[in-house]
C-alpha cells in the first residue's frame, strides 16, 4: 500500500514536471515548479492515509485486520497443556546402577512400542553401492549409496585415511544445512567439514544424508518439514524415520574395510547432535557419542523458538514425537547412554540456558566422579567444535 502510494506521488509530480517544462524559462517557471512540487508532497501525505484505508481490502491479499491483541489467557497455543505432562516411568534419582539400567530398559520398550523405533536388534545385513571415489590429500572420499529399512536409498559419503591397520569409525551426523556435502568438505558452512576434519584425524568416517537435505532433497533445496509433516500424519515421526536409516548406516560402517567393528561412534552436530544422542540411546553398538550445540532442555519437551534451531520461526516438526512427554523429559535422552561415554559441546555463545542443570542431570546416570560424561564449553557459537571431539574421541575410542 505505501508503495502505491509512493507511485501515484511520484507520477502527480512528474506530470506538473512535464507541464512546467513547456512554459518560458526564467525565475518564475523555477519558482512555480518548486511550489507545485511541494504541493504534490502535502497531497501525497494527506491523501495516503485516506487511500491506504479505502484500497487495503482489496489490496492486502485478503488479509484481515486483527480486531484485538492476541490474548495468552488459557492455552491458545496448547503448550501449557503439553508441558505438564511427565514421564510415565520417571528416572530413579539416587538410584544405583541397577534401577538405572532398569529404567533405560523401560524406556526403550516404550520407544519400541509407541514410537516404533526398535534399534537394539541385531544389525541388519546393508550392501552399500559405491557412486564415485575421489581423494583430498591422504583422505580417499568415497560417495556410496545404500537401502534404508522402508526402501529408500540413502546417499553417503565415507572417508578413509587408509593404512593397513584396523582403525575406529565414527559416523557423522549432518545437521540443519547443506547435507553431506558439507560435512565431508566440499562447501564451509558451520558444521566445519566436520567427517574431513575426524578423517584427517584418523578415523574411517561415514556421514550419511538425512530426509529433506542435500540429495534427499528437491532440486537441493531443504524440505525436511514436509518429511516431518508427512511422518506426523501417518503417525511417526521425523525422528523415528531418520534413526532407522542411521541405523543401517552404522551397519555400513561397521562392515567397511579397515574398520574395528567393535570401535564404533556417532558424532553430529545440532540436529545432528540430537539424532546422534537418539541413535547411541537405542543402537548399543555405540560405544561413545559427541554431540555439539544440543543439550540444556530439561524436563517436559516444548515446541517452542528453544527446538527451532534458533531461528525464532515455528517449529521444524523434525523435532516432534508425538507422546513423547509421557516416556522422557529432555535430559533423559541423554541419560539413555549412561554409563557409555558422551560428551555435549555447546558455544560459550550459545544460549545457555538450563545448562547447568542439564548437565548435573545428565550426571545423575553416570557412576560418581565419572569423568565419561562431559560438558563442555567451546569458544564460538552453534557450531562443531573439531579439538574437543576428537580429544574425547580419543580418550575413549
Amino acid at each position: 500500500m505505501r508503495l502505491l502510494v509512493l507511485l501515484v506521488g511520484v507520477s502527480g509530480a512528474l506530470i506538473l514536471h512535464e507541464l512546467l517544462v513547456r512554459r518560458p524559462a526564467g525565475i518564475v517557471r523555477t519558482a512555480a515548479r518548486l511550489v507545485l512540487l511541494l504541493c504534490a508532497l502535502g497531497a501525497m501525505a494527506v491523501a495516503g492515509p485516506f487511500l491506504r484505508d479505502r484500497l487495503s481490502p482489496w489490496l492486502d491479499d485478503g488479509r484481515v485486520p486483527v480486531a484485538v491483541p492476541f490474548d495468552p489467557a488459557g492455552d491458545p497455543l496448547g503448550s501449557k497443556a503439553l508441558a505438564t505432562q511427565r514421564p510415565e516411568q520417571p528416572f530413579p534419582s539416587g538410584g544405583d546402577a541397577a534401577a538405572v539400567s532398569s529404567w533405560q530398559q523401560s524406556v526403550r520398550e516404550a520407544l519400541r512400542a509407541r514410537q516404533d523405533l526398535d534399534l537394539g536388534r541385531g544389525a541388519p545385513e546393508t550392501p552399500a553401492e559405491v557412486l564415485s571415489t575421489d581423494s583430498v590429500g591422504s583422505i580417499r572420499r568415497t560417495l556410496v549409496r545404500f537401502t534404508s529399512w522402508d526402501g529408500t536409498r540413502v546417499p553417503a559419503y565415507v572417508l578413509d585415511p587408509g593404512g593397513p591397520e584396523k582403525k575406529a569409525g565414527v559416523l557423522v551426523v549432518p545437521g540443519h544445512g547443506l547435507g553431506i556435502r558439507a560435512t565431508a568438505g566440499y562447501v564451509e558452512e558451520y558444521q566445519h567439514q566436520a567427517a574431513l576434519a575426524l578423517a584427517r584425524r584418523g578415523y574411517v568416517v561415514v556421514t550419511p544424508e538425512i530426509r529433506g537435505f542435500g540429495m534427499l532433497a528437491p532440486e537441493g533445496r531443504a524440505a525436511h518439514r514436509l518429511v516431518a509433516a508427512t511422518a506426523l500424519m501417518a503417525g511417526t515421526s521425523y525422528k523415528a524415520l531418520v534413526a532407522k536409516d542411521l541405523h543401517r548406516a552404522l551397519t555400513v560402517l561397521q562392515g567397511w574395510p579397515g574398520v574395528d567393528p567393535k570401535r564404533l561412534a556417532v558424532v553430529g552436530t545440532s540436529l545432528g547432535g540430537e539424532l546422534a544422542v537418539l541413535l547411541a540411546g537405542l543402537d548399543p553398538r555405540v560405544k561413545v557419542t559427541v554431540a555439539n550445540g544440543y543439550g540444556g532442555a530439561t524436563g517436559a519437551i516444548v515446541e517452542d523458538a528453544d527446538t527451532s534451531d534458533d531461528t525464532g520461526e515455528a517449529s521444524h516438526g523434525c523435532h516432534t514425537m508425538p507422546g513423547i512427554n509421557e516416556i522422557l523429559a529432555g535430559e533423559d535422552w541423554a541419560r539413555l547412554l549412561a554409563p557409555r561415554p558422551l560428551a555435549i559441546v555447546r558455544g560459550n555463545r550459545e544460549p545457555a540456558s538450563r545448562s547447568d542443570s542439564y548437565a548435573r542431570l545428565v550426571r545423575e546416570a553416570y557412576p560418581a566422579n565419572s569423568d565419561m560424561f562431559a560438558f563442555e564449553v567451546g569458544q564460538g557459537g552453534h557450531e562443531f567444535y573439531a579439538d574437543i571431539t576428537a580429544r574425547f574421541l580419543a580418550k575413549w575410542l
